[in-house]
Formats: C-alpha cells, sequence, structure tokens
C-alpha cells in the first residue's frame, strides 16, 4: 500500500505527540499552541526546557553533595 505524499508517518506521529505532551507538562503550553506552533519554535522550546532541568538537576546534585561531605 502506497501512502500519499501528505500523510504523516507512525515515528513522525509518536514523536510529535512526545513533543506535544513533554511541551504542555513542563512549560505550560496548550495543546493548541504546541501543534500551531512552526517546528523550530517547538524544538527551541523543548531545549530551553531541557536546559532548566538540566542546571536544575545539577545545582541539586551540587548540594547533595556538599550536604554528604
Amino acid at each position: 500500500m502506497v501512502l500519499p505524499f501528505f500523510v504523516l508517518s507512525s515515528e513522525y506521529r509518536r514523536a510529535l505527540l512526545e513533543e506535544i505532551y513533554y511541551l504542555v507538562k513542563h512549560a505550560n503550553f496548550t495543546y493548541h499552541d504546541v501543534v500551531r506552533m512552526p517546528i523550530f519554535e517547538r524544538r527551541f522550546f523543548i531545549e530551553k526546557v531541557t536546559e532548566e532541568f538540566r542546571k536544575r538537576n545539577e545545582k541539586i546534585e551540587e548540594m547533595n553533595n556538599k550536604r554528604n561531605q
């Protein structure tokens, strides 16, 4: 079966849903905000939220290491 050119693959749809979930849950966007957002903006916000989580986790780890010394 040949898919029409405009059908998104199931892998892409799954990745898109993961990105939507991530931004709705952690960045307080609405579902419709994320769906209407251009891909480059969506990826930018995902990178920013990921960077914030990484920095927060590093600070928590530093505090735990200081406490355990």
